[in-house]
């Protein structure tokens, strides 16, 4: 039999330090009956990323293996695989050497055999370094196609022998690329490894697509799973704040829980009408990115000039966000479970105001009001500050009087006693992806919970429970199926249940967020010396009722406890399924279409308890120090429950052609040609939305030195007449990596430099709630002379215009992206955007023309000038093998100007005769 030489060269101590860690935390769990020992070692080999090292005739004879292991290491296994065999083992980096145990230990080198069983051989040797000539320990080298191989010594060393037959190397590293070198007769090797660029090398989401990041000529950014899953904020939006270049995400509705959106603008806002950008998930145009699973996402690319907008047409002038959620891959399923708690709080509040502090500052108000009688005495202050001055703690009535004096001069910290100073929130989550080469999944199912800051009674005192809170449970399923080579399918489900509760807003026509300012505001309004918030026993009144200020409006206790309690559980359901193929082998190389399904359905349901409590209000007559409770309100209203709901859909359909070939090595070509359809219905059922558009990208690179890109978006939207419905938006972008020039090869400092330009056209038809403006709006009613009306007055509302049409913007961009010795980025981008045809409201038409402004047509007469820059820097270093520093900082500016939106000037009594522009 053939017999296979090793050379096995012991590593240093630092190579074992530097390998214990992976071979003591990657377990398995292996089970085989009657196994040879080469079975066991290529099931562990497939189930781990070591390579094995041995010779056949030493392991041959070990066979009749029961092997039955539960989450152990590779040590352990082979510990209890090789016992009385007379073999051994060494791990080297990611290496395993199974060698005879005897006490006699070769030196480094070759284990020599007779020359009658030793098959025709040679020995080859050499030296790895890394770029900076630095030697490079534990690295592999292999015989390719073979399992004979070796690792490199403390000083970057082998030595290996090899049949002569042999013709390539191959040798790998952690965070090095593999370099594989032709034998061709010679027997010293010098070997040079390059660090992995992965940045130059990985790919960004663009619109319908993909492109590799060295590539892209327009202004992009993106981040991946790994920076969007380290914020705790439980909504993706607020999460993306400071982590893109040109996002400005700002929480300004405040943090009620279920209610956290937040507002978003890219390169600032360019407009007076709708500021929002577009967002997409997974190729979809979805609203959800509050309530998306963090755990889901892959990526977030953000699209900001015109050359990665304009396929969008009339819904990119704003900028589009594009969400990708996660994908299984083939090999063994992964999962992964997490449980996060966290807790937040107002990043400002109030400092708190004593009683006696206040009647102080009261009172030199009045001074300063010129009034020479005080508000209050310091009789009056004193028994604020000490309540219980005059009793006798010996007396037999003490305790209730004491109870009775700190009610009567309180000193009080409503905000705190009503508002908390933090709220708890808690995430779990749970993941499972992996795969055949048939199917992949990823799945994921999480839960969120969102407690509030309202200091509410509970439930088991008022009957129902108005504490604010939110319960979140996400669902995603994302499914790949390759029907045939070049066919394949996949098929999206992503949902949610969420159940958001909070007082009663019926007083506030149902507008929570009003509801919710107004009672921090009266919370921080009212006065530490006002007794309550509810009535004590003894004076004729039942304990527990609400006691009201009198000088407020409302009582902050009232709203948050006795009004009721509000109850909204949301659904939602994205579903999208779609076919790709590839029609390489079928009609020319490089050619692929798609097509896509989507449906999208989301339901409200709201139940409001609503009710109403007699009032009281304490009166406290400090001179005498006597109380009594008067009657404010003396309505009451039984708890009744009121029900409603809503739904609303979506539909998108797609239809994609890709092209993507190389001629000769330095010619690629990509294309991609998109018609799509969107069609939904808002929560009020009225008539469908309809979005047509075909769009289409075409780019060109030269030896990956010269870029050439141009997008064109051709859209109609139904907002504008038939005869102006359709608008054309173009763009093109050119790139210049500087870095790849001949002149730049031979140094080691300017590791990539590339400069971008790009110049378009995109629309906006954001354009507000009101819908077919280009239409008069007359309507039928009573009149003096209902006889011109088939009995009916006719009414003049607003008149339409039938010229109406989207936003346009024409957007500049000029960038840079640098990196340096492969460890420090650096990306800048200034832009300039004028921004024309803004839908306004004429304001310096003269009334007396007789139709009132506000029916006077709106017109695109508005206009707003954008520009800033984008600076972003990345600072990736890898100090060892398993050890890396990553500093990233990111700094944007932008500044807009209203250049006209018809604003009337104000008379000279106005320091600012124009507040618009």
């Amino acid at each position: 039999m053939m017999k296979v030489v090793w050379v096995i060269i012991l590593a240093s101590a630092f190579q074992a330090a530097a390998t214990e860690s992976y071979s003591q935390t990657t377990k398995i769990s292996l089970s085989m009956k009657q196994a040879s020992l080469e079975e066991v070692i290529w099931t562990m080999k497939k189930m781990t990323q070591f390579n094995f090292f041995y010779q056949n005739d030493e392991i041959e004879e070990v066979h009749g293996l029961n092997v039955e292991f539960s989450d152990q290491t590779v040590d352990a296994i082979l510990d209890e695989c090789l016992k009385n065999t007379g073999l051994t083992y060494e791990i080297v980096h990611k290496a395993v050497i199974i060698h005879k145990d005897t006490k006699y230990i070769e030196p480094p080198g070759l284990l020599l055999e007779s020359e009658a069983d030793t098959p025709q051989k040679k020995t080859i040797s050499g030296k790895v370094t890394d770029t900076k000539g630095l030697p490079l320990p534990g690295v592999t080298v292999i015989v390719k196609g073979t399992t004979v191989g070796t690792v490199t010594d403390a000083d970057g060393n082998f030595s290996l022998e090899v049949p002569v037959s042999a013709e390539i190397l191959q040798l790998s590293f952690v965070g090095m690329k593999m370099q594989e070198i032709v034998l061709a007769g010679q027997t010293t090797f010098n070997v040079v490894l390059e660090e992995e660029t992965a940045d130059l090398e990985e790919v960004v989401v663009v619109g319908y697509g993909i492109q590799k990041k060295v590539t892209v000529t327009g202004a992009v950014s993106s981040i991946e799973t790994e920076d969007v899953v380290k914020g705790s904020s439980a909504s993706l939006a607020n999460t993306l704040a400071g982590r893109v270049a040109g996002l400005t995400s700002i929480q300004s509705g405040g943090g009620q829980p279920g209610r956290d959106d937040a507002t978003m603008y890219l390169r600032g806002a360019a407009t007076t009408n709708g500021k929002s950008a577009l967002i997409l998930i997974d190729g979809v145009p979805r609203d959800n990115i509050r309530t998306i699973d963090p755990n889901e996402v892959a990526s977030v690319s953000i699209l900001k000039d015109a050359s990665a907008t304009a396929l969008f047409g009339v819904r990119g002038a704003n900028g589009v966000i594009l969400i990708t959620t996660r994908r299984g891959t083939e090999g063994k399923m992964q999962l992964s479970i997490n449980a996060e708690q966290s807790y937040t709080a107002f990043t400002r509040e109030p400092e708190r105001l004593h009683s006696w502090e206040y009647m102080e500052l009261r009172n030199e108000a009045s001074l300063n009001d010129g009034n020479t009688t005080l508000p209050y005495d310091q009789t009056t202050m004193n028994r604020y500050l000490n309540p219980l001055e005059g009793l006798d703690p010996n007396a037999a009535d003490y305790e209730e009087q004491k109870r009775l004096r700190e009610y009567m001069y309180p000193d009080h910290d409503y905000y705190r006693e009503y508002i908390s100073r933090s709220s708890p929130q808690t995430r779990v989550n749970m993941n499972a992806s992996g795969g055949t080469k048939k199917v992949a999944f990823f799945i994921n199912a999480g839960y969120l919970h969102q407690g509030g800051n309202l200091n509410t009674e509970p439930k088991s005192v008022l009957g129902y429970d108005p504490s604010s809170k939110m319960d979140r449970y996400n669902f995603r399923a994302n499914l790949d199926y390759n029907v045939t080579e070049s066919l394949k399918s996949f098929l999206n489900i992503g949902s949610y249940i969420e159940q958001v509760n909070m007082p009663a807003a019926w007083l506030y026509g149902n507008d929570t967020n009003w509801m919710m300012r107004d009672l921090l505001y009266q919370a921080q309004t009212i006065l530490p010396i006002t007794p309550g918030p509810t009535t004590i026993d003894g004076f004729g009144v039942e304990p527990g009722q609400i006691v009201d200020p009198g000088y407020m409006d409302r009582s902050a206790f009232e709203i948050m406890n006795r009004m009721g309690y509000r109850n909204e559980v949301r659904s939602n359901l994205n579903t999208s399924i779609g076919l790709e193929w590839d029609l390489s082998n079928t009609v020319t190389k490089g050619l692929s279409v798609k097509g896509l399904f989507s449906y999208d359905s989301r339901a409200t349901t709201a139940m409001q308890g609503q009710k109403s409590e007699r009032l009281y209000l304490a009166e406290v007559n400090p001179e005498t120090n006597t109380m009594n409770y008067a009657v404010k309100r003396s309505d009451e209203s039984l708890l009744s429950i009121v029900k409603g709901a809503d739904s609303r859909y979506n539909v998108n359909i797609q239809g994609i052609v890709n092209y993507n070939r190389t001629f000769g090595d330095k010619h690629d070509v990509t294309g991609m040609l998109l018609a799509q359809r969107d069609y939904w219905e808002s929560t009020g059922g009225e008539i469908p939305f309809n979005v047509v558009g075909f769009s289409g990208r075409f780019t060109y690179a030269y030896a990956s030195r010269y870029l050439a890109e141009v997008n064109m978006g051709y859209n109609g939207s139904e907002q504008f007449a038939p005869d102006n419905r359709y608008g054309f938006f173009p763009a093109a972008s050119m790139g210049w990596i500087v870095s790849n020039e001949d002149f730049m090869a031979n140094q080691k400092v300017v590791t990539n430099l590339k400069l971008r330009a790009s110049y378009g056209l995109v629309g906006n038809d954001n354009i507000g709630s009101a819908r077919f403006l280009y239409q008069d709006n007359i309507s039928m009613g009573g009149g003096t002379l209902g006889s011109l009306g088939l009995g009916k007055g006719v009414n003049q509302g607003l008149l339409g215009n039938p010229n109406l049409s989207w936003e346009l913007a024409k957007k500049q961009n000029y960038g840079i992206d640098l990196q340096i010795m492969n460890d420090l980025n650096i990306t800048f981008d200034y832009f300039i955007e004028n921004r024309s045809k803004i839908l306004i409201s004429r304001g310096m038409v003269p009334q007396l023309q007789g139709v009132p402004l506000g029916n006077i047509p709106k017109v695109n007469m508005g206009k707003v000038d954008n520009s800033g820059f984008e600076l972003e820097m990345t600072y990736n270093k890898k100090l060892a093998k398993d050890l890396s520093l990553m500093v990233r900082g990111n700094f944007n500016y932008n500044h807009n100007e209203v250049k006209f939106v018809d604003e009337p000037m104000r008379d000279d009594t106005y320091v600012y005769q124009y507040r618009s522009t």
